[in-house]
């Protein structure tokens, strides 16, 4: 955890939330943390961040572990979800399920729930892997996990919830994914401009 902690004091949000959100993920399995908690409701975990000494470096480890989840099961959705803050974005519920009246449809990415007027909006990072990683397919081809995911698609907008769909070109240029999030139906919570740092490349 002391790792965890050292990232996350002195590496940027986008960095140091995939770090947190893996750890998150170990703890979960192990039994240490809640499904819905977060590494600041950790044991320990507050107190060493509070006795930081620094205050951007522990304001940055602050947000970090606390938007740290098991729930996010990928590099690209922690990436996404610091983006999310950087442009000033409400975090969204990670893995909703959908049904309709033919059943199960699947889970997604993100899902920012109906809110003031605003129909829901369904979010999905549209990694490589998805689609090249034999492993991942399950023994399907490219074009049928393609799709599979159009009329998984079709099936949720059918609900009359939005669907926005992004890689790693939107995380790498934040402007980029902001725009896919306003087209969706999304608008910042908050002022993007008073967050002080900014997001890396993948690597």
């Amino acid at each position: 955890m002391q790792t965890v902690l050292d990232v996350a004091f002195t590496s940027r949000l986008s960095q140091s939330l995939v770090v947190a959100d893996g750890a998150a993920r170990e703890m979960w399995k192990q039994g240490r943390l809640d499904l819905h908690g977060s590494l600041m409701d950790v044991d320990g975990i507050a107190i060493a961040v509070r006795g930081n000494q620094n205050a951007s470096a522990r304001r940055r480890a602050e947000v970090a572990l606390s938007l740290a989840t098991p729930l996010s099961e990928s590099a690209g959705e922690s990436y996404s979800r610091a983006a999310f803050h950087y442009l000033g974005f409400q975090q969204p519920e990670l893995q909703h399920r959908f049904t309709d009246a033919n059943g199960f449809i699947g889970r997604a990415d993100f899902w920012w729930p109906p809110s003031s007027g605003r129909r829901g909006v369904v979010g999905e990072f549209d990694g490589k892997g998805k689609y090249l990683d034999a492993e991942l397919r399950n023994g399907a081809t490219p074009e049928e996990v393609l799709y599979k995911e159009k009329l998984r698609e079709d099936r949720i907008r059918a609900l009359g919830f939005g669907f926005v769909r992004w890689g790693w070109p939107h995380v790498e240029n934040p402007e980029r994914l902001r725009r896919k999030l306003l087209q969706g139906g999304l608008s910042p919570a908050r002022d993007a401009g008073r967050i002080p740092w900014n997001l890396p490349r993948p690597g």
